[in-house]
């Protein structure tokens, strides 16, 4: 007899397909997000110690990695059909909740030693 309900057999619909593919366009935006390009400009334009502590974490190989991982395990854990539809979908918000924030800190991280050093331009 099959013991699994036939609620955890529901496959995902089109929307639930769409949330995974952003979720997932979302943790690669991150991790192909040009910190490379950003430390190459900040290591010319001075020390890497004065550089706000947001910009330094990003800079780091582990940073991206820390929001990653957990987002792709989501997606993972989203992707398992003996799991009940809701919490499914709820593994699938997660990733993209985590692969959205990591991507947004980065971009902040990136920014801020350029907003520091317009904001200390003085019009004469």
């Amino acid at each position: 007899m099959d013991a699994e309900p036939a609620a955890s057999r529901q496959p995902f619909t089109a929307l639930d397909w769409i949330g995974t593919v952003v979720a997932g366009c979302s943790i690669a935006a991150m991790v192909l997000f040009p910190v490379g390009s950003f430390g190459a400009m900040f290591r010319d334009l001075g020390a890497r110690e004065e550089l706000p502590l947001l910009t330094r974490m990003a800079l780091s190989p582990w940073f991206r990695v820390a929001f990653a991982l957990p987002a792709v395990a989501a997606i993972a854990l989203g992707l398992r059909a003996p799991r009940p539809m809701a919490q499914r979908r709820a593994w699938i918000a997660v990733a993209f909740v985590l692969g959205g924030v990591g991507l947004g800190l980065c971009v902040v991280a990136m920014y801020l030693p350029i907003f520091e050093i317009a904001g200390k331009i003085k019009a004469d």
